[in-house]
């Protein structure tokens, strides 16, 4: 099956943002690609990033510790919410579980820590004219306000690109950022359906009303794939799309 047969047979109330490329950059499939939506956790990859860009700058070193302090901890995905405040964390264990178990209290130390303007400017020098970083994860204050995150799976598809293509980041932080983005934990949605022998670096992202994930595939041939769903009666649903794209995506372009 062909992604346009599969998006035929597709509930035409359902809305599907994608991008398909390989490492060259050529657009393989796209499909409302320069949509611009609410990125969820997918703005973690540009917060990463970003944090290995500070590195390289060496405005932080990874092995150095933060204290975990009880204003730091909110609740949504991740671990850190649950530990002992005042424990002692290097700031690479807590980009670590930013990605691997999209842990909240994790990504708002790092925004903290690398500043939200400084973050955003550097998303605006890569170029990426959808994603905005403009509040905090569970910074319900501000989304009553209508603040949100945005992004485009155009804009996943340039950014991972570039790592990918060592145009971001020195090589030893660009391929430590890799490391990180391959263990995230979520399988539910690109990989879903792809051999677990398949490498895959990626970051999910969850909201009420969106799913979506951006990846490098590290198939014969590499593909880089971002995806996101809205109108979706379910989360399952939203995740099985998904799993289907990244699943044809493979076999048509991958292999």
């Amino acid at each position: 099956m062909t992604l346009d047969e599969y998006f035929k047979e597709l509930d035409p109330e359902i809305q599907v943002s994608m991008k398909l490329q390989n490492q060259s950059g050529e657009v393989l499939y796209e499909r409302n690609s320069q949509r611009v939506v609410p990125s969820a956790s997918v703005i973690k990859i540009p917060i990463l990033i970003s944090f290995f860009s500070a590195k390289d700058q060496k405005y932080l070193k990874l092995k150095t510790k933060y204290i975990l302090l009880p204003k730091d901890i909110v609740a949504g995905s991740g671990d850190l919410q649950f530990e002992i405040p005042f424990t002692k964390y290097s700031y690479l264990f807590i980009a670590q579980k930013m990605i691997a178990v999209s842990d909240n209290t994790a990504t708002n130390i790092l925004i903290e820590k690398l500043g939200m303007e400084t973050i955003q400017q550097e998303i605006d020098e890569w170029k990426l004219k959808n994603t905005n970083l403009r509040r905090k994860m569970m910074d319900f204050k501000a989304v009553m306000a209508g603040i949100q995150n945005t992004t485009s799976a155009e804009d996943m598809n340039s950014i991972l690109l570039k790592l990918l293509n060592k145009q971001v980041l020195s090589d030893k932080s660009g391929k430590q950022a890799l490391e990180i983005l391959l263990g995230c934990e979520d399988r539910t949605t690109i990989p879903r359906n792809i051999p677990l022998n398949i490498p895959i670096a990626h970051k999910t992202g969850t909201l009420d009303y969106i799913r979506g994930d951006a990846g490098i595939i590290f198939s014969k041939n590499i593909l880089v794939l971002s995806v996101f769903v809205e109108n979706f009666e379910s989360h399952e649903q939203a995740e099985t799309i998904i799993g289907k794209i990244g699943e044809l995506s493979y076999l048509n372009f991958g292999i």
